[in-house]
């Protein structure tokens, strides 16, 4: 079971209906042994993997450090329970579109230049070349969120 909280500018939890801007969502995950902090937004434009990277890494939202997510937690992001496409409750992601998203995950076997990517539409994940263009969400570096 997946639930989404939105996060305030100060990381407190704002109710469901919240009309308040919110820049992060707290996602807990029955597999997930701590909850994922995620940006709210994706990145305005399209980057390429290395790219992706450095913008994930530069943000400063709600003062905190981040980094792009690792293929399993960009999977686990998306709500598999969903009837209708994407796979992400645009109330807590509002930018949510039918596109495919970068992980920080390099996909490491031949031939070499590929990353993983997670599409937003139907959750699944795939192997891309690092110089191809997606939007890049963030996940709060430091955390240690393991799996159960």
């Amino acid at each position: 079971m997946i639930r989404y909280t939105k996060l305030a500018a100060d990381g407190t939890h704002l109710p469901a209906d919240s009309t308040e801007r919110h820049e992060a969502v707290r996602v807990d995950h029955d597999l997930l042994a701590r909850p994922l902090i995620v940006t709210a937004y994706r990145s305005a434009k399209p980057m390429n993997w290395t790219d992706a990277k450095k913008h994930a890494e530069s943000l400063t939202i709600n003062g905190w450090q981040w980094r792009l997510p690792t293929v399993e937690e960009a999977f686990l992001i998306c709500d598999r329970s969903r009837t209708s496409e994407p796979m992400l409750p645009v109330e807590f992601f509002p930018d949510c579109d039918w596109e495919w998203i970068w992980t920080g995950t390099e996909d490491l076997t031949s031939p070499a230049g590929y990353a993983w990517g997670v599409h937003l539409d139907d959750g699944g994940s795939y192997r891309y070349l690092q110089s191809l263009l997606a939007r890049v969400p963030a996940v709060r570096a430091g955390q240690s969120v393991g799996w159960k």
